[in-house]
């Protein structure tokens, strides 16, 4: 199989356990914000000057941080959809400033891998509307997810306008065997059954890029992608997030 287009999301089960991890996040961020905000102070020279070999040992410790806090977030996200307390905001979003903003936290984050992102979006992309935050959250993680098997093959995030409301599509390098079934792609990882780990590792960001652009209104898929002139062949994910929608006036 090389597409697979998921119907709307199910409910699943385990919601007293979900309720139960919800209810513990601020415990479980705190030691990743402790982490990331001593390390970010070290750079900023809280305890002196810092060699080259010292600031990039804290630059590390620091990504890292960012790293697992994103991966936990990602998770509690999860633990939401479950209980049923995940509440998605619907506002005017500008979508060139978005990509921007993910493009440069991925830079941040993955600062040996910048060379390979490679972005092809149109100026001027119209106003959707979506949940900024868990927008460029899912942005970041399908794209940090693209460089860890892949970590010398390029990396293409795109965007231009469509139909219904602005396409995004982000294109690695692997490519799929007959073992992967796309159908599992968007399923969470607790059910998987992918034979690919790296698919597997991905799961918890389509799990949620499934329910999330689903929740906006949007559609979302994922396709084996052939090479072209400017592009390798590998594994596509390809959204739409829907126009914002013009209020309707009152009647006089």
């Amino acid at each position: 199989m090389s597409k697979y287009v998921p119907d709307a999301p199910s409910s699943t089960d385990s919601q007293e356990i979900a309720e139960a991890v919800v209810r513990m996040a601020a415990t479980y961020r705190t030691p990743f914000i402790a982490i990331i905000g001593f390390s970010e102070a070290l750079l900023d020279g809280l305890s002196g000057a810092l060699n080259d070999a010292q600031r990039g040992d804290i630059e590390a410790v620091r990504t890292a941080g960012w790293q697992a806090l994103g991966q936990l977030n990602d998770i509690l996200d999860v633990m939401n959809l479950i209980s049923g307390e995940m509440v998605y905001e619907k506002d005017a979003l500008n979508p060139n400033q978005l990509l921007k903003d993910v493009i440069r936290d991925f830079s941040r984050a993955r600062p040996d891998q910048t060379s390979l992102l490679q972005s092809e979006v149109e100026e001027n992309l119209p106003t959707v509307e979506g949940d900024e935050l868990k927008l460029r959250q899912i942005l970041l993680s399908l794209l940090q997810a693209g460089v860890q098997e892949s970590p010398e093959q390029a990396l293409i995030i795109r965007a231009k306008k469509s139909d219904d409301g602005v396409l995004v599509e982000i294109r690695d390098a692997y490519q799929v065997s007959n073992n992967d079934d796309l159908t599992y792609f968007f399923s969470p990882g607790w059910v998987s059954k992918l034979a690919n780990n790296r698919w597997r590792r991905m799961q918890w960001q389509t799990y949620l890029a499934h329910h999330l652009i689903h929740g906006l209104g949007g559609k979302i898929w994922v396709e084996a992608v052939t090479a072209d002139e400017k592009r390798p062949a590998g594994t596509q994910v390809s959204f739409v997030l829907p126009f914002k929608k013009e209020e309707a006036k009152p009647s006089a």
